[in-house]
């Protein structure tokens, strides 16, 4: 059954800005929140770069139907020195839901030499997910910038985002970098089956960790995950217990940023698992 994935595209570049709008205290018709654990991914040409750590604050004005967005702690590139901060102000803010709404700005000349333009950025509070993208130009070149959370939730087939009810499969995706600059993470399938000759396992939670046995590479749209032989986890009540039976063999992941579509692939207990769907922004 093909999942409609949620995945999540941010990314920065100004330096030191501390805070949006005025310093009044915030009023009964404004929304403060901030957002941690962030990953961004800047692209150039065939070209990336990925890290690890940025922070989001908005400010939204809801009488105004305006916010301020701000992109806190990230690098202009991998041998960047310092980390700076970006600010996007006087935001138009869309609502499509209760709790989802959709940011947008034209361009802003965020320091000497670099323009940021085309930006977009959609939140859902419920789910705690947030989107941004946008173009950066500079004289040197221009770059498609991304930043996602580290933990990646597919949607449900039928978008209601009732995780708490659902009998369906869903998958978390966690990657991100390690305090050594190296990928880390693992992947979560939620109410998933196998087929075991004629008949199917019961539905299960199974965590598949990236160990020894897992490669992950960073691609120019996001960044995919292979391995064989990994011991695969599955939730037993609040315990996971190891697979004793049978390991987790020809493990294909693909998370493809630019284009919204994830794939899953593997083998496991002499059958295989696969999935696939586009990325829900």
């Amino acid at each position: 059954m093909k999942k409609i994935m949620t995945i999540v595209a941010l990314g920065a570049m100004m330096l030191g800005v501390a805070s949006c709008g005025d310093d009044s205290p915030v009023r009964e018709d404004k929304l403060s929140f901030g957002v941690t654990d962030m990953m961004s991914k800047t692209v150039t040409g065939d070209n990336f770069f990925d890290y690890a750590g940025s922070k989001l604050r908005f400010d939204l004005n809801y009488l105004a139907d305006t916010a301020c967005l701000q992109v806190l702690g990230t690098k202009f590139a991998a041998l960047h020195p310092m980390t700076v901060n970006l600010m996007f102000d006087a935001m138009k803010v869309t609502y499509t839901a209760r709790d989802q709404f959709v940011l947008t700005g034209t361009s802003y000349n965020v320091m000497d030499g670099y323009q940021v333009k085309d930006i977009r950025c959609s939140t859902n509070l419920s789910l705690k997910m947030y989107s941004l993208r946008y173009t950066v130009v500079s004289e040197r070149a221009t770059s498609q910038v991304y930043v996602y959370p580290t933990s990646i939730l597919s949607a449900l087939a039928d978008e209601n985002l009732d995780y708490a009810n659902a009998n369906e499969p869903y998958f978390i995706f966690k990657c991100g970098l390690n305090s050594d600059g190296n990928y880390a993470g693992n992947l979560l399938l939620n109410n998933v089956q196998f087929q075991l000759g004629e008949s199917s396992s019961p539905k299960m939670t199974i965590r598949i960790p990236y160990d020894e046995h897992v490669t992950i590479a960073g691609t120019a749209t996001g960044y995919t995950v292979t391995g064989t032989g990994i011991t695969g986890l599955y939730q037993q009540g609040t315990v996971e217990i190891p697979f004793e039976r049978s390991t987790i063999d020809d493990l294909m992941i693909d998370v493809d940023i630019v284009h919204k579509s994830y794939s899953i692939y593997f083998k496991c207990m002499g059958g295989e698992y696969e999935n696939s769907g586009r990325l829900y922004l």
